[in-house]
């Protein structure tokens, strides 16, 4: 059967498969927007991309923003995509730039009241990707490159500490919060914390203190990064366990899998598998390794059946995911010995476990932490203001003396993801407001003066959950460390070029801003992201100050020999991109 025919089954086959309430209202329009763009959909190009965005699409935050207006404006300039999916796949950008028929895709008030709808999304993935099983074995398709798979699974991947032991696991079920790891991992625990990982200017942050910092701690728990889960059922012989998380972020996504079939089956020696866990200090980490072999019993340390893998695997990765070169979960790790084996169960495993559970389990019950956050006031003058936490809410009038902070709270209600905002009322009691509010994490806005009062510049801190207020736009900026300010912004030839396997790349900045540098390869794909941070203007040209590349990909690899695009980002506002070459 071709691969025509499978997606065009797929039609009724989708139909029967998703049953629930929320697949019945969604089905039909998938079911017209795969008829009517079949060419489209089936697009080799698109489909590597495609499953991403559909995910990161049905995010509540971009839901709250999806209108044909949206749409509309993200079709005429990609390059606003990453204000609504963060981690989006710079090749889609690429694509959507160039593509007349991927712009007229999108352009389809169909398509735009399919994207609106997270019940069609799904629908529509399941037409794209869950196939009719056919007999026998599926034929070995191509590996997917290693960073390709990280980037679109990491975020299935959690830590989980329950203060006796440490580990992985991975979500399974994003519709019910249902995560997999293993029976030793949670064995005993009276509370499971789980912790997802977080993206900082497109690069996940893996390390551990980043996390359990004062700065960070709170923070990432307002946003649901940082949550419990209670165990619902465990499986000692084959030790597994299924825990359900309390939240989820918005960029928490399902592991990719299968259970219309024993993935794990079609394996063979020899064939390459992704590793994703937590192990010491460094979090969210990939580990290459190889299948040998498939035991039925007797192979965990607690009996049950396991595949084989040789692999260098540490502690910390127990109860992370074991992904085939497609990226599709062939089993869960359980345990390794002195050398380089390791053992997981397979995920048909975790298939019969999930079975176990009934379809209309109980939800935990959501408890909302409160939200705080600080105002800093360094204007010189007094600041009126007004704080609203969701829009069932009144605003909350406020006045805050120069030079002194005042920490905010809310009462543990669910607050928006767009909430609190702010509303800036100049001179109290004259009923003269600024005519626009600001939310919670605008990084630097200007504060309006329709009634009279000083214009003021405020700068979000983001790690703080702080809001600091000043009169001078730069006041909060680092100094100045080149006498020479440059007029504008620019991108230099990186030294050496050709290199092996280091350069340097060279900038300079007009006004202070958030810098990074994002390397791609000649066909787009993303290698690595250098965040530089919040820098002062200045010329940055030297080895001591410009950007340092490694010629390594995110994962640590080395890069191959051959010719690189590299771009520098400016706030946002400002990007140049040149060419670099490895020669090895």
């Amino acid at each position: 059967m071709n691969k025509r025919t499978v997606l065009c089954s797929l039609v009724f086959a989708v139909c029967v498969f998703y049953s629930s309430p929320a697949f019945a209202q969604g089905v039909p329009l998938a079911q017209q927007v795969f008829r009517k763009h079949n060419r489209t959909l089936q697009r080799a190009d698109v489909q590597e991309v495609l499953p991403q965005i559909l995910e990161g699409l049905k995010a509540p935050d971009t839901q709250a923003r999806l209108n044909p207006q949206t749409i509309n404006a993200v079709v005429n300039n990609p390059d606003l995509l990453p204000i609504f999916i963060p981690d989006i796949e710079p090749r889609f950008v690429a694509l959507l730039k160039r593509d007349q028929e991927l712009k007229n895709f999108l352009r389809d008030p169909l398509v735009q009241r399919l994207l609106q709808s997270p019940a069609a999304i799904d629908a529509l993935a399941g037409l794209l990707n869950v196939g009719v099983p056919e007999p026998g074995p599926k034929p070995n398709l191509p590996d997917l490159p290693a960073q390709q798979i990280y980037n679109q699974e990491i975020h299935s991947v959690i830590w989980i500490h329950t203060g006796d032991s440490l580990g992985s696991g991975v979500l399974i079920d994003k519709a019910r919060r249902l995560a997999v790891t293993n029976q030793h991992v949670i064995v005993g625990a009276e509370t499971v914390g789980v912790v997802f990982p977080y993206r900082q200017n497109g690069e996940v942050m893996r390390d551990r203190n980043f996390y359990l910092g004062d700065n960070n701690f709170q923070w990432l728990r307002n946003k649901d990064y940082i949550t419990n889960a209670r165990i619902i059922t465990q499986n000692v012989e084959n030790d597994l366990a299924i825990i359900q998380l309390n939240r989820l972020p918005p960029t928490a996504r399902e592991i990719k899998h299968d259970f219309t079939r024993n993935v794990e089956d079609s394996m063979r020696r020899g064939d390459r598998v992704h590793i994703l866990g937590n192990p010491g200090e460094r979090l969210w980490n990939w580990t290459k390794g190889d299948f040998v072999e498939s035991e039925d019993q007797n192979c965990l340390p607690s009996g049950g059946a396991c595949l084989v893998l040789e692999s260098d695997i540490h502690g910390g990765n127990s109860g992370g995911p074991v992904l085939n070169g497609q990226g599709i979960l062939v089993g869960i790790i359980t345990a390794t010995d002195d050398e380089t084996a390791g053992y997981a169960a397979p995920a048909r495993n975790v298939k019969a476990l999930l079975s176990t559970i009934p379809a209309n389990l109980t939800t935990v019950q959501r408890i909302y932490p409160k939200r705080v956050f600080k105002i800093r006031n360094r204007t010189g003058v007094s600041i009126h203001y007004q704080i609203r936490w969701s829009n069932s809410n009144n605003w909350q009038r406020n006045s805050l003396k120069t030079g002194f902070i005042r920490t905010h709270l809310s009462n543990g209600q669910n607050i928006p993801s767009d909430y609190p905002k702010i509303l800036f009322d100049h001179i109290a009691g004259d009923q003269w407001f600024t005519g626009k509010t600001y939310r919670l994490g605008t990084t630097l806005l200007v504060g309006e003066n329709a009634d009279g009062a000083p214009t003021y510049f405020f700068r979000y801190n983001h790690r703080g959950d702080r809001l600091d207020l000043y009169r001078d736009r730069d006041a909060g900026a680092a100094p100045t460390l080149s006498k020479a300010v440059p007029k504008e912004n620019a991108l230099f030839a990186n030294y050496p070029n050709p290199f092996n396997p280091e350069t340097w790349i060279p900038y300079q900045l007009a006004e202070p801003a958030e810098v990074k540098v994002v390397i791609y390869a000649a066909d787009g794909t993303l290698v690595r992201t250098l965040s530089l941070g919040y820098q002062a203007a200045g010329m940055y040209q030297s080895k001591g100050r410009a950007a340092y590349w490694d010629g390594e990909n995110e994962l640590g690899e080395p890069v191959a020999s051959g010719l690189y695009f590299y771009t520098l980002k400016v706030s946002g506002e400002f990007t140049a991109t040149r060419k670099m070459l490895i020669q090895k």
